[in-house]
């Protein structure tokens, strides 16, 4: 027992001799970004121990120097404070996230010192300023987001990136336009995330990310058509381009785009067509055209959409009946077909809806009040139907007619919250 003591505390003295000693110039980049911070409760004790590479977020390994500090990671930590250009002089970092804290004040240009940097992640701070200057040396970075913060500039800095696989810059105050090679720089791109900008311009800077799995770019001002060389990125899981000023038809290219999951256009001036293709897209799990000028009849066959979970047609100009196949969308939880020009009967087939949360069919011309209910009682998850402006002149069926007089416009049904207004 003895000699496995003596065994275990060799073993141990020899783990603990091999910690490596902090660089000298690496203790004094991370005392001097620690001193020029307001809220010291996280750093306090980097003045008192020069132990640096057992600071709670310092780490060391991975570098062939002993000691070098090769990610600093300080996510909510309720930093506040200006970033101190310091960090430029730690020259083995690999990564270095500062994410939700309260730093403001402009990004040194000293980060861009960092050459062997890959991921940098700044996001949910209070940092303005142009960036540009801060992150041109970044030649290795893989994964930047400096998201939510009040940030300006363009975004011409991103063609400098050749391995980037994430951009993160959304909520941000960037203007101009698209970078138009953005992705024929950085090729290996695979999220793109420019929501909630001020850019302007068309959508050619983002046909030709092939390998781009997340594209957004909701909430901006981008404006034109929607080119057919969008069939080109055949790996979008995700493309989000709704609240911008786009217009025309949306292309019928969506057989390319089998692994689309999440489709939101809306909020914007399409018109045209349903796009019929998107009947291919058998992996769809959200599929938002609301607030658009789209017109005609629904031309899709929902039997190969089993995933879908949303679907909002909502505030457009479709007309005709709905599609049968509609009803055979299993894990349907929110439908919103409000503000068209449907007509009709509610479908048989909607009693399969058994997943369903919320359906509004408002402001539409839908027809036998009675037999929707018939079949919408099958709906047993249904817990808010909105019926309003529809099934005009039409009696609310006598056996719900107690319901009614308790409360004209707004009547309960077992679980379900229903609203109908017979004007």
């Amino acid at each position: 027992m003895m000699i496995i003591l003596l065994l275990l505390l060799f073993f141990f003295g020899s783990s603990l001799s091999q910690q490596p000693t902090c660089h000298p110039s690496d203790l004094s980049a991370l005392r001097e970004f620690a001193g020029a911070l307001k809220n010291r409760s996280v750093t306090d004790s980097w003045f008192k121990d020069s132990s640096c590479c057992q600071w709670d977020g310092v780490f060391c390994q991975g570098s062939d120097v002993p000691g070098r500090v090769t990610n600093l990671v300080l996510s909510g930590k309720g930093l506040e404070g200006v970033m101190s250009g310091s960090l430029g002089e730690l020259s083995e970092l690999r990564s270095l996230d500062l994410s939700h804290n309260h730093l403001k004040g402009e990004l040194p240009a000293e980060i861009s010192k960092l050459q062997h940097l890959e991921v940098l992640d700044l996001s949910h701070n209070m940092l303005s300023g142009p960036v540009s200057e801060a992150v041109s040396g970044l030649k290795l970075v893989k994964s930047l987001n400096i998201s939510s913060n009040s940030l300006t500039g363009n975004l011409s800095f991103v063609g400098v990136f050749p391995g980037l696989l994430m951009l993160n810059v959304s909520n941000n105050l960037f203007q101009g336009e698209i970078h138009p090679e953005l992705c024929s720089l950085s090729s290996e791109i695979q999220v793109l995330d420019l929501s909630m900008n001020r850019l302007v311009g068309n959508a050619d800077g983002l046909y030709s990310c092939s390998r781009s799995v997340e594209l957004s770019v909701s909430g901006n001002y981008l404006s034109g058509e929607l080119s057919e060389r969008l069939s080109n990125l055949t790996a979008l899981k995700s493309f989000l381009i709704s609240e911008n000023r786009f217009s025309g038809l949306i292309p019928d290219v969506f057989s390319n785009l089998t692994q689309l999951e999440h489709l939101d256009v809306s909020s914007n001036k399409f018109s045209g067509k349903f796009p019929s293709s998107l009947s291919q897209c058998s992996k769809l799990k959200v599929l938002d055209l609301r607030n658009n000028s789209l017109s005609g009849s629904i031309d899709l066959n929902f039997t190969g959409l089993s995933d879908l979970c949303v679907l909002d047609l909502a505030s457009n100009h479709f007309s005709g009946h709905l599609p049968e196949s509609l009803g055979h969308c299993p894990k349907m939880k929110i439908l919103s077909l409000a503000k068209n020009e449907f007509t009709g009967k509610i479908p048989v087939t909607f009693k399969n809806l058994k997943s369903l949360l919320f359906l509004s069919l408002s402001n539409n011309t839908f027809v036998d009040l009675s037999e929707a209910m018939n079949v919408l009682q099958h709906c047993r998850n249904l817990s808010t139907l909105i019926l309003s402006k529809n099934f005009m002149h039409e009696e609310v069926p006598r056996e719900r007619e107690r319901e009614r007089e308790r409360e004209r416009d707004v009547f309960l049904y077992g679980r379900r919250r229903i609203v109908q207004k017979t004007e």
